[in-house]
């Protein structure tokens, strides 16, 4: 990791030395005095979108090369740019020799590189250090393979930007954002044309919010276009600043910019008179030529660039997707810190190239179609298949790595010893689910800390000679800690602090209370003697039907209204668990053709500070999503939503947000700021506060479709 860091450090450096050399066929220009218009020429391609991988190969990735060519040879001063090292990769594995001429083309200054990322990846679900991810192994692919690389990130069609996205490009290295996208519908409007948008640490990029089209037409005589000239003249008077930034090109199948657009772009090129001057140029060079005293000119916005339109419900559509994409995230990270701890205590070498490629699956599966749970039903089976294969590799190297290490642990105990693993970066403690083998089935079995400490244990399940049970663990931060387990025929000692009954669970910090229809009804917090609910919380329908685009689409129209429905019939409830660890009843029921069991539990111990619902969900329910209510008993306009890196608050909803994203938890916490209560998520990402003391889970997303008709079964 230092090495690549030094790297991205080395060539922020060669770059700064690089940008001040002419550029071949780029007329002479001074951005701080002249009217300047950069025209990036693009094509954009959705990797997988109505369409497939082999679809994408045979034919969209070879057309953006050969029709690239041909407007090579016919226009001297033509330049086109293209983004995603995953693209790139298919053209080298698929047409070599095609290949080679573009790579020709790379070194001539004819074809750019842009984006810096292995695809233009959705930024809502993806975490951030997915995000960090998408630019250190795209570029890297573009400096091994063409010798170059890029300093921007070029998200045209991304369904909303969090908050905290610039902080991290920043982080990055990267110089310039751009999209087209806030034009449809932006929660917030366009801030500007070209500014700053900063992160939550008060560190951002430059950023070009209003890039217009990407399949936008170039008309004659660009130079003198009146409303370009308008647009400029506008930035002139707000922001003392006189150049702007377009694209021109075509979409969603690649290919090339339309020979009619690239005649006028280049006629437009080196005219005599007062119009603008036309760069047809590189996607990043914009960001390359503001000096810092230009930049302080530039306005600035801090926060969300969320949609209205394409973005709402492409936080929950393909649940499972999405599921996929958090559980290798987390995977990834714990079979790294494994491995780099093998490869540190010399028991193995680190497997650097399988999570190379692990990690490529994953982030190609994150393109702006496919997390979003936007595209057709056959390009899951790609997608599925992908996550798969990485969750093998990291899985792999996480048992390898585990394996090789405990070598250097003492694990000589009275029976079995069993290591836990903490990939958390802080102290922990947490129950731990484990499965034994023994010569023969045990009564009863002790678990031993490594001071030799009784620590409390409760059997959960038996098959044949093997024994599934869990216990509470203690581990530092990053770290392992080795138990010890051994058969024995004493009964387990009970814990007089946990208690259930049919309807009831206690700990030392909780008593919860179900009803009838088989909804968390009370949740007292004895601690602070206080109830944490002002009514029950339950499992709510709503009705959803957006005008258009159903998988990315939830409406307002829809979400002012209240449930159609709950999931709230033929409730049955059962004592599951009962012990000295963890006490348990679940929970099932059905509403709308669709069935939920649900685990409701509290355990002993620091993990008993959280109230812990597991959900089995059989959906078959249409023309609805299925949230889960918390209506809290504390009252504040504003809740904070977790970004993964920073947080942001946002208030109750309105007509322009609605349904918003956030990563692992949400939290509402009353106006004193004394007392507040957070919503922890396993995979589940929009979320919506319809009043000032409510915060609802979005849990599955299947709209009323219209002409997407494959999308009216989302999961």
């Amino acid at each position: 990791m230092k090495k690549t860091t030094t790297c991205i450090i080395l060539s922020l450096l060669l770059f700064q030395v690089l940008a001040a050399q002419p550029v071949k066929r780029r007329q002479a220009y001074d951005i701080s005095s002249d009217r300047v218009l950069y025209t990036v020429g693009y094509a954009h391609l959705d990797t997988e979108w109505n369409w497939d991988y082999p679809t994408t190969i045979n034919q969209y990735i070879k057309s953006t090369m050969e029709d690239n060519f041909r407007l090579f040879e016919k226009y001297p001063d033509y330049v086109f740019n293209f983004t995603g090292s995953r693209r790139y990769g298919m053209m080298k594995e698929y047409y070599p020799e095609l290949y080679s001429r573009v790579k020709e083309y790379i070194k001539e200054g004819r074809w750019y590189v842009s984006g810096s990322s292995v695809d233009e990846g959705e930024v809502n679900v993806s975490s951030s250090e997915s995000l960090i991810r998408q630019v250190l192994y795209g570029n890297e692919f573009f400096r091994k393979e063409f010798g170059t690389e890029s300093y921007d990130y070029m998200l045209p069609d991304c369904f909303g930007f969090p908050a905290n996205m610039p902080s991290v490009l920043n982080h990055c290295g990267i110089l310039g954002f751009s999209t087209q996208k806030l034009s449809w519908g932006s929660a917030n409007g366009i801030p500007f044309n070209v500014g700053i948008w900063n992160g939550p640490d008060g560190k951002g990029i430059i950023a070009a919010l209003n890039a217009t089209s990407y399949v936008g037409r170039i008309k004659p005589d660009l130079d003198k276009d009146p409303d370009w000239n308008k647009r400029i003249d506008d930035d002139i008077k707000n922001y003392g600043i006189s150049f702007d930034y377009r694209y021109y090109g075509v979409g969603d199948i690649g290919g090339a910019p339309r020979d009619r657009d690239v005649y006028n772009a280049s006629g437009s090129l080196n005219n005599e008179g007062t119009g603008l001057k036309i760069l047809l140029t590189s996607s990043d060079q914009m960001y390359k030529d503001i000096t810092p005293e230009i930049r302080k000119k530039l306005p600035v916005y801090s926060g969300d660039l969320l949609l209205t339109e394409h973005s709402a419900g492409s936080q929950t559509s393909q649940a499972f997707m999405k599921r996929f994409n958090r559980k290798n995230e987390i995977l990834a990270q714990e079979a790294e810190l494994a491995a780099s701890a093998a490869c540190w205590a010399g028991n193995s070498s680190y497997p650097i190239e399988r999570l190379n490629r692990c990690w490529d699956l994953v982030l190609g599966s994150q393109f702006h179609d496919i997390l979003p749970g936007t595209s057709l039903p056959k390009a899951y089976e790609y997608a599925w298949n992908d996550e798969f294969i990485a969750a093998n590799g990291y899985s792999a190297v996480l048992e390898n790595a585990m394996g090789a290490f405990s070598g250097n642990l003492d694990t000589r105990v009275k029976g079995k010893a069993i290591i836990v693993f903490n990939p958390v970066a802080c102290d922990r403690e947490d129950i731990v689910s484990a499965e034994v083998e023994f010569p023969a089935s045990p009564q009863n079995i002790t678990v031993l800390d490594k001071d030799g400490k009784i620590i409390p244990s409760q059997i959960t399940g038996r098959n044949g000679n093997k024994i599934s049970f869990i216990f509470p663990a203690r581990v530092k931060s990053s770290g392992l800690a080795v138990y010890d387990i051994y058969e024995t025929t004493d009964k387990p000692v009970a814990n007089t602090k946990l208690k259930v009954t049919s309807s009831t669970l206690e700990n030392e910090f909780y008593i919860v209370a179900i009803d009838e229809k088989g909804n968390i009804a009370s949740i007292y917090d004895r601690k602070n003697n206080r109830e944490l609910l002002s009514s029950p919380a339950d499992l709510q329908f709503l009705y959803e039907e957006p005008k258009s685009y159903p998988a990315w689409n939830m409406d307002w129209k829809d979400r002012k209204n209240p449930p159609v429905a709950f999931l709230d019939q033929g409730v049955t409830m059962n004592i599951v668990e009962n012990g000295p660890v963890r006490v348990a009843i679940e929970v099932r029921k059905e509403g709308l053709n669709s069935e939920i069991c649900q685990v409701i539990r509290l355990s002993a111990g620091e993990s008993g500070r959280i109230v812990e619902v597991v959900n089995k969900l059989d959906w078959q329910s249409k023309e609805v999503s299925l949230k889960a209510a918390f209506p809290f008993a504390l009252k504040n306009e504003k809740a904070t939503y977790s970004m993964g890196v920073g947080t942001i608050e946002r208030t109750t909803n309105n007509e322009v947000k609605y349904e918003v994203p956030s990563k692992q938890w949400m939290d509402i916490t009353d106006v004193s700021g004394k007392y507040g209560v957070s919503i922890l998520e396993d995979c589940k990402y929009g979320s919506d506060k319809p009043d000032d003391h409510t915060l609802r889970l979005t849990l599955m997303f299947t709209p009323k479709a219209n002409s997407f008709v494959y999308q009216n079964t989302q999961d």
